[in-house]
């Protein structure tokens, strides 16, 4: 179960941390001694986290993971059922200071034949039910993938700026001017998804990795492994 937080807004943090801090000056001048600062400013970040957590939130309340799939669980009490055949990608950002979200990590779904993705923010152990995900989908995905490069003899990823054959990768640089670069399987170091959720690629020319922004990137990685693994042998 990933119950929906509902973090306090900077104002109200704030507003309360003074109170802390009001409090906590109030008690040790009162004690005539400065040893309890650190306990009442610990039992402070507690009280509020907790308050964070037992605050009712709109939407979503909380996801429930099963065997068969997700149950996403609606703060009027209603239960969407979506199974894991009916989830086609994930993509998890984690929470990174400053960054373009505010530094709030959040993570999206998308279902099968949907608009748009699920957008999950604000649930507890947010990062620990994508990785869930990941390992309840990889298996799945990567026999996609395969199937797919049977069948068509080519994989293309970010819009292909990637692209996977049996012989190796090929690589074209976003630059409208730069040329592809053409990788063999023997020159491929290794693949492995990112912490950001983005494939990274070294090979044996290249100095540093090629990076790119696709879904699924665990799955994808093990595929380009598992492709790169049966070429040595």
């Amino acid at each position: 179960m990933h119950r929906r937080l509902r973090p306090l807004s900077r104002a109200a943090r704030v507003w309360l941390h003074s109170c802390g801090v009001a409090a906590s000056l109030a008690i040790c001048l009162a004690l005539a001694d400065w040893w309890p600062a650190p306990l009442l400013a610990a039992a402070g970040v507690v009280a509020v986290s907790g308050y964070e957590r037992l605050r009712p939130a709109p939407g979503l309340r909380s996801v429930r993971v099963h065997e068969g799939g997700l149950v996403l669980v609606q703060a009027g009490g209603q239960e969407d059922p979506l199974p894991w055949r009916a989830v086609e990608a994930t993509e998890y950002t984690p929470y990174t200071p400053g960054g373009p979200h505010g530094g709030q990590e959040h993570g999206r779904i998308w279902p099968a034949g949907a608009d748009e993705p699920l957008a999950l923010a604000h649930l507890h152990g947010l990062g620990e039910l994508f990785d869930e995900l990941e390992e309840r989908l990889s298996p799945g995905l990567r026999a996609g993938l395969h199937e797919t490069l049977r069948a068509e003899g080519s994989v293309r990823f970010v819009r292909g700026r990637l692209t996977v054959t049996a012989c190796g990768l090929v690589h074209r640089p976003p630059h409208p001017l730069a040329a592809k670069e053409v990788h063999r399987w023997t020159e491929v170091c290794s693949a492995r998804a990112s912490g950001f959720g983005e494939l990274e690629i070294r090979t044996h020319s290249a100095g540093l990795p090629l990076t790119f922004p696709v879904l699924n990137a665990r799955a994808v990685a093990g595929f380009l492994e598992d492709l790169r693994t049966a070429s040595a042998g």
